[in-house]
């Protein structure tokens, strides 16, 4: 099996200059409290993340907290800074290798319509839409995973895509 090579893009955007979520959300983003408070986030889960979060904020809640995934606050600070003050917008274009974008259609954070720009850009990008919100690779996994694999495994020596073996993996004909 050739070595798995190309890039995976989740749930994310261009940074600064991006198509951004509705200012509810924003403000519930500036603060890390959903990170500290297990109750806030089940009760903002829904519209913060999107997805299976409308039905199982307890859940999100819970993969959310699980292994104290709380980090430094002032890494919170930094991470906060660089989507306001960077963007990768005009390098896009520069990106040579294949690349995947996943989103989901009910992304309150990053609304799909970056994911659309991003492929528009990336030239040999590929972008497969999932039912789910922000954290669908994690509430996803069972569906998104194979679909990685397969983008990934898909990938030749040399950076060129085998398009024929590529589209016989996913059913079409070659």
């Amino acid at each position: 099996m050739p070595p798995l090579s190309g890039t995976v893009l989740v749930a994310t955007a261009t940074g600064s200059l991006m198509v951004p979520a509705r200012p509810a959300v924003l403000a519930r983003m500036v603060t890390p409290r959903r990170y500290l408070d297990r109750g806030y986030l089940r009760d903002n889960a829904a519209s913060l993340y999107g997805g299976s979060a409308r039905s199982q904020p307890d859940r999100i809640s819970a993969l959310m907290h699980a292994e104290n995934r709380v980090g430094p606050a002032l890494g919170y600070v930094y991470q906060l800074a660089a989507g306001a003050g960077w963007t990768s917008l005009p390098f896009l274009p520069l990106i040579r290798q294949p690349t995947l974008i996943l989103s989901g259609d009910d992304d309150p954070l990053i609304p799909l319509a970056n994911a659309r720009l991003m492929h528009s850009l990336i030239r040999r990008s590929q972008l497969h839409v999932y039912h789910g919100g922000h954290l669908g690779l994690v509430t996803e996994a069972a569906e998104l995973a194979p679909v990685v694999g397969r983008f990934l495994a898909a990938d030749v020596p040399g950076g060129a895509r085998d398009r024929r073996s590529a589209a016989a993996q996913d059913g079409e004909p070659g």
